[in-house]
């Protein structure tokens, strides 16, 4: 592992929210997913800590590598105390910093639960908020993670469905056709692409989004059938009714044109 040190041969809930610094509603939506390690022990409450730390780094690679382990972190349970103070500090993270404070990378990547090399990319996204010496106004970060980054806002705000592969990071208008758009549904719902010939059986039945770009709409760059943008596929992967459900009157392999 890049982090230097190998985590416990095994880890409980509490151990895989420390070693890879995430809340434990986070914990609670992995385990329940499909592809997710199986448990090893007789109360299938531990993980092999190998097998997860693989799919930690495919299936959640904002989230890896793991965190150097404290001594005391790897597969006990909390006391009362202990529990009583996690879920104080979860109930309270989201407003931990102040709306109006100025934070660096690594203060942002910290309020949002992503990586700093992430923060960077949005950082050079034209139209992400401009900064003062490498630092932003949170309050102006939130309202563009809201917009333009739907899924994280949602984590951020305790919001937001299980999938299981999330959707890419990139432009939020990077323009992806019918089969990018089953690719992308595909693998957040249920670990694997739509066949396309699928993908536009549900664009004929009316369960994806209506096409941000058409053939003939005389923009830039031409388009020469139906296209959506990387954000609205997005917004409809974390506003599913429910994990693995397609909602009536909206709609993953990342066929993508700039």
């Amino acid at each position: 592992m890049s982090s230097g040190k190998r985590p416990a041969a095994r880890l409980d809930r509490v151990g895989i929210a420390d070693t890879y610094g995430e809340l434990p509603r986070t914990v609670d939506a992995w385990v329940r997913l499909l592809n997710f390690p199986d448990p090893v022990g007789e109360d299938e409450e531990e993980w092999d800590a190998q097998q997860v730390d693989d799919w930690v780094k495919v299936s959640r690679p904002q989230s890896w590598p793991a965190r150097p382990q404290r001594a005391d972190t790897s597969v006990k349970e909390p006391t009362a105390a202990q529990a009583a103070s996690a879920s104080a500090a979860e109930t309270a993270a989201p407003g931990a910093v102040g709306a109006d404070d100025l934070e660096g990378k690594a203060g942002l990547a910290l309020r949002y639960g992503v990586s700093e090399s992430t923060v960077g990319t949005w950082s050079r996204i034209e139209g992400f908020p401009g900064s003062a010496g490498n630092r932003w106004r949170t309050s102006a970060v939130d309202d563009w993670v809201e917009q333009h980054r739907p899924h994280v806002w949602a984590e951020f705000k305790g919001e937001r469905p299980p999938v299981v592969v999330p959707p890419p990071e990139g432009d939020p208008k990077d323009l992806y056709d019918v089969g990018g758009y089953g690719v992308i549904l595909g693998n957040a719902t249920r670990g694997e692409p739509l066949p396309r010939a699928t993908a536009l059986t549900y664009k004929r039945q009316g369960h994806l989004e209506p096409p941000d770009r058409t053939r003939g709409d005389r923009k830039r760059p031409e388009v020469f059938e139906d296209m959506w943008f990387l954000e609205t596929i997005t917004k409809h992967v974390y506003s599913r009714r429910g994990p693995g459900r397609i909602r009536a009157g909206r709609t993953h392999r990342t066929n993508k044109k700039r």
